[in-house]
This record gives C-alpha cells, sequence and structure tokens, in this order.
C-alpha cells in the first residue's frame, strides 16, 4: 500500500475516477447481514454500528449510513482520509460518518470492544496481514456480526513488475488463497465466496452459477448455501478516452512506474507521444470501431462474507 501512501499520489484523482461500486452489493450484503445466524442472533438495529477498513477516499463509506446508524471508515494514509473528510461533508448523511488514520490491523484502539456490526472492506483485503486482520476484527464485532471483504480481481498484466505484490497476485487469483478464519470465534457454516464475474473470468467457468434476480423487481437475493460459486457481473461503467486515461492514472502500478521513470510522467498529454498511459489508450483506440467517444468497461468482484458466532 506504500504507493497510497506517498506525499505524491493524489487522493483527489483516486476519489474522482476508481469505479463507485453499485448499490446492489451493499444491499447483497446487508441482506446476508441481517438475516439469522446459527445461534439465532440478528444483527440489525437503531444503533447499528458499521466499520469500513482501508476506506480510502470514503467512497463505500458513504453508501453505508443507509442501513446503519454510526459509520467509521479507517486508512493508513493521511491524504486518503482528508479527501474522505471533505467528500463526506457533501452527504445528506454526513453526521453519521467519521473517519481516523489507522491501520486495518490496529482499529482496535481505536474502536470498543464488542461494538461492531458489520465490518467490511473493498479493494484493501489484499493489502492486510492475514495473521493478524481476522483476530482484530474479532473484538470490535458483535456475536453474530459480519465481516465482508471484497475486491476488483481482473486487472491488466501491462506494468507487470511495478505491480506491488503479494497484493496484486491476490486479486488476479480472485482473493481465493485468502482463508476464512478457523478459530471458535467464527460461524464457519456462515462462510461464502461468491464471484460477481459473468462471463468476465473464463477460469471459474466450472463453478456453480447463482443468477441474480433482476434489479428491476426489487426482491431480495437470499444467499444461496454453496459455500464459493459465480454469479452474474454487478459492476459496469462508460468511461470516456479522459475517463480511462484518469481511471489508469489511480492505479498505483502507474504511480510506482513514473516513480522510477519521471521523464515517461513529464509526456503525459502528448497522445501518441505521451506517457505510457496516453501510448495505451491511443493503441486502444485502433482496435475499436473509429469515432467511439469512450468504452463500456466491466470489471469482476469477489465477495468473501462470514459472520462471528
Amino acid at each position: 500500500m506504500a504507493s497510497f501512501a506517498q506525499a505524491s499520489f493524489s487522493a483527489s484523482l483516486y476519489g474522482a475516477f476508481r469505479p463507485t461500486y453499485p448499490p446492489r452489493l451493499i444491499n447483497i450484503i446487508y441482506n446476508y447481514h441481517s438475516t439469522n445466524n446459527s445461534n439465532g442472533a440478528k444483527r440489525v438495529g437503531s444503533d447499528a454500528k458499521a466499520l469500513d477498513l482501508g476506506c480510502g477516499t470514503g467512497q463505500v463509506t458513504e453508501l453505508l449510513p443507509r442501513h446503519f446508524k454510526s459509520v467509521m471508515g479507517t486508512d493508513p494514509s493521511k491524504g486518503m482520509i482528508t479527501q474522505a473528510r471533505e467528500q463526506a461533508t457533501r452527504s445528506e448523511y454526513a453526521e453519521r460518518m467519521t473517519f481516523a488514520v489507522c491501520a486495518a490491523e490496529e482499529v482496535s484502539s481505536l474502536v470498543e470492544s464488542g461494538s461492531v456490526d458489520l465490518v467490511i472492506a473493498g479493494q484493501a483485503v489484499h493489502w492486510f496481514d492475514q495473521k493478524r486482520i481476522w483476530p482484530e476484527v474479532s473484538k470490535v464485532l458483535k456475536p453474530g456480526g459480519t465481516v465482508a471483504f471484497w475486491a476488483l480481481t481482473q486487472g491488466s498484466h501491462s506494468l507487470g513488475p511495478y505491480w506491488q505484490q503479494p497484493g496484486r497476485g491476490i486479486l488476479e487469483r480472485h482473493i481465493q488463497e485468502i482463508a476464512f478464519p478457523s478459530s471458535n470465534d467464527w460461524d464457519a457454516t456462515s462462510a461464502r465466496r461468491i464471484h460477481f464475474a459473468g462471463d468476465l473470468a473464463p477460469e471459474l467457468k466450472d463453478m456453480p452459477f447463482h443468477a441474480l434476480p433482476r434489479e428491476d423487481t426489487g426482491e431480495a437475493w437470499q444467499v444461496p448455501q454453496d459455500v464459493e460459486f459465480k454469479s452474474d457481473s454487478i459492476l459496469e461503467k462508460k468511461l470516456t478516452w479522459d475517463g480511462i486515461r484518469s481511471y489508469l492514472w489511480t492505479w498505483s502500478s502507474l504511480h510506482e512506474y513514473h516513480r522510477k521513470h519521471p521523464e515517461d510522467r513529464e509526456r503525459r498529454g502528448n497522445g501518441r507521444d505521451g506517457d505510457i498511459a496516453d501510448r495505451f489508450i491511443e493503441q486502444l483506440k485502433e482496435k475499436v470501431p473509429a469515432g467511439l467517444d469512450g468504452l463500456d468497461v466491466s470489471w469482476s468482484v469477489s465477495l468473501m462474507m462470514i459472520k462471528k458466532a
């Protein structure tokens, strides 16, 4: 996560051009969370509290106050938290959100033990210390509370060695190597892995498939009993060419490439003679019908959920 913490990394650009997660994803997680646990507990109430780990600029945090009275977002980057606080002031739920600079593995220093209903992390789980994160979230969760970690898991290899490892490899393998906790603190029967990939991930083609209900029906999705399965793709966005370029500039790998090749960064905005992102855009334009002002971009999303016993 070192690139995001550097002073030269633009948190405002990150907040503006990273793909935002659809409310449907949050609704799926909330529906899973609000169903009865094996111990009969039901974790919904007027005082419900959520915690967003590795919150970045608060894109996910801002989706939670519709379901939770109190929401805290934490991130180890001061720049990200500054941007998250600024963005939150424009939300109708601003008074329900707080933010703090803190590593995910140390969040119990900020949050009262057994006080949180839902712990989430969007596009951050691959950065966590897996030996420390599960005991840490167990401390702050209420009995029957939910953990939901997810990540965009389809990406480009074009910047090869400039992606930070092992995080990038974890994403490319659909976060499958991140194991659920095995201690008695957790309800093992509640563990679920869902890959919202549609046809985007052929390596998952042999996995059981469960379709989502049509979104316009408003039907709540009862998460199937399979421990791991595939479902429909849920994250798409139309991006202009400038939007694609700006999205590429949020990549930690591109930031690292420019750190090591500052002369390339100086060529930004010059088309075929521009930086590596400009050159990629020009090559991409050659592969699609002329006259398009952008592309429809889809991402696969892998989600893992489990409840505390």
